[in-house]
């Protein structure tokens, strides 16, 4: 999580009105396989970018994260699609989002999807 939270200061004053999110993808074997972040507004979500960079490896693996994922559809996709498709058994989120257009319904989707959340 400590990485996930150095990440997403690399995007300070850039990723407004977005916040600044970082995410890594840890394999079951602890191995990190892809980090990233929230660069600018309009552009690829930390979490998408992490999961590209660990391409197939990230079957199976756990995201950290500091802010829940997106579940809506705005200049970008929503996240949790993203992770339900790579296969991401488990999400870390620091915290939920207070965006409206989320609290808690990433975490629910993700859940439903059979996604672990903490």
């Amino acid at each position: 999580m400590e990485r996930a939270l150095f990440l997403a200061a690399r995007g300070r004053g850039r990723t407004s009105p977005n916040p600044m999110v970082g995410a890594v993808v840890v394999s079951a074997g602890g191995v990190v396989e892809g980090v990233g972040y929230h660069e600018r507004a309009g552009l690829a979500h930390a979490e998408v970018v992490a999961l590209d960079a660990a391409g197939p490896r990230a079957r199976g693996s756990v995201l950290y994260c500091n802010l829940e994922p997106c579940c809506h559809t705005g200049r970008t996709g929503p996240c949790v699609a993203r992770i339900v498709q790579a296969g991401i058994r488990r999400v870390v989120a620091s915290m939920e989002d207070p965006n409206p257009l989320v609290r808690g319904r990433g975490f629910a989707y993700l859940r439903a999807h059979a996604v672990q959340v903490d």
